[in-house]
């Protein structure tokens, strides 16, 4: 029964079937056919990549606006000093790269997990597409830990992938 406890973690990234036990071809499998479910959602495939790609655009406009190679520009006075120069990189790549996996981590969360949840629920493990609690074998008519109403699986594909 210890299995069936909501799933803790930070929320730097998500779990999707860890608690399932799944080999790695069976992983494979889910997210292949995740994937494929996902690529016959355009909206939910184009929303999920721009939320996923805002701190690069961010970057990219910043960069463009300071247009540091311009004489007079604020970073065109540090290029004489090329530690604070590099410090200044470094911090923006790391900013950036912290910004850009929280983003890449919740739209992965908000619009590709669900897939992954009904692709294990549709293999008869069954888990709640929002919040991703794993649900008793007789799942009941809304999720136990976010009250979400549970749908039931159409197909059932065996565990084995």
């Amino acid at each position: 029964m210890s299995d069936l406890r909501p799933i803790s973690h930070w929320g730097l990234w998500m779990r999707m079937h860890e608690p399932a036990g799944l080999s790695l071809r069976q992983q494979f499998m889910v997210h292949f056919w995740a994937n494929w479910e996902m690529l016959k959602q355009p909206r939910d495939l184009v929303i999920s990549s721009l939320v996923a790609l805002i701190p690069s655009g961010t970057l990219a406009t910043a960069v463009w606006l300071a247009r540091p190679h311009r004489r007079g520009s604020v970073l065109h006075g540090l290029a004489n000093d090329q530690t604070v120069l590099l410090l200044v990189v470094i911090g923006v790549v790391v900013a950036w790269l912290a910004a850009q996996h929280l983003f890449f981590v919740y739209a992965m969360q908000r619009w590709y997990a669900p897939f992954v949840r009904r692709e294990l629920s549709r293999r008869g493990i069954p888990m709640c597409e929002r919040c991703g609690h794993r649900l008793p074998p007789r799942a009941p008519a809304a999720c136990p830990e976010c009250g979400v109403p549970l749908t039931r699986p159409q197909e059932s594909k065996a565990v084995s992938g």
